[in-house]
């Protein structure tokens, strides 16, 4: 198992669901139907095996829950861990704040909702990261797809606008009264309600 050594100051933590059928996809299971969604978190999953598995940078992976039963990401590539708290904003920040007291000098968070997200970009997100404070991959709905941090900052994660269309704006005003510089990824879109399972539906295997 990769765990984080002298070499080493990079590190990337996923944040997943387990692979159950009544758990994964909510707002898409209502429009969908739960195989359907169950079908394209699968999908979802692997696309984030693959974009991930090559990476230089120690991998963190944050189930919602540890179970026996997950056995398909290779334990010698990825850290297995289980999310702490109660909602989504603080266990983001349990698990960035985890992984940076083990001595990371940059870590990026994404999570496996964006088909549209590929290697390339997590790399410039970490080149990036040797520039600026933080790194921001926004959503189309005005969320992020990956942040990137040099160190662990609680107030990025307790805001407000959490979980709505101004979270992205929100952030970025905190970081600046942080005064912490940042850099903007290109805009893309995650497969959270049919018209996103429809924007991205070429990114699909059929």
């Amino acid at each position: 198992m990769k765990y984080n050594n002298a070499m080493n100051k990079t590190a990337i933590i996923i944040f997943i669901r387990n692979k159950n059928l009544s758990r994964v996809k909510k707002q898409l299971d209502k429009s969908v139907g739960d195989e359907l969604a169950f079908e394209v978190y699968n999908q979802m999953i692997y696309h984030t095996q693959m974009i991930t598995k090559s990476l230089s940078a120690d991998k963190y992976l944050y189930y919602d829950k540890l179970t026996e039963l997950e056995t398909s990401w290779n334990d010698d590539t990825y850290i297995k861990k289980e999310q702490s708290g109660g909602d989504m904003a603080t266990r983001i920040s349990n698990a960035c704040k985890d992984v940076f007291n083990k001595g990371y000098e940059h870590v990026v968070i994404i999570g496996s909702d964006c088909l549209e997200l590929d290697e390339r970009i997590i790399r410039l997100a970490f080149r990036q990261l040797e520039h600026f404070d933080s790194v921001l991959g926004p959503t189309k709905d005005g969320g992020f797809y990956l942040i990137g941090l040099n160190e662990f900052k609680q107030e990025i994660f307790h805001l407000e606008k959490w979980g709505t269309p101004e979270l992205t704006i929100q952030t970025l005003k905190t970081i600046n009264s942080l005064g912490k510089t940042h850099f903007m990824l290109s805009e893309l879109s995650e497969i959270v309600t049919v018209d996103d399972l429809n924007h991205n539906a070429k990114f699909l295997v059929k």
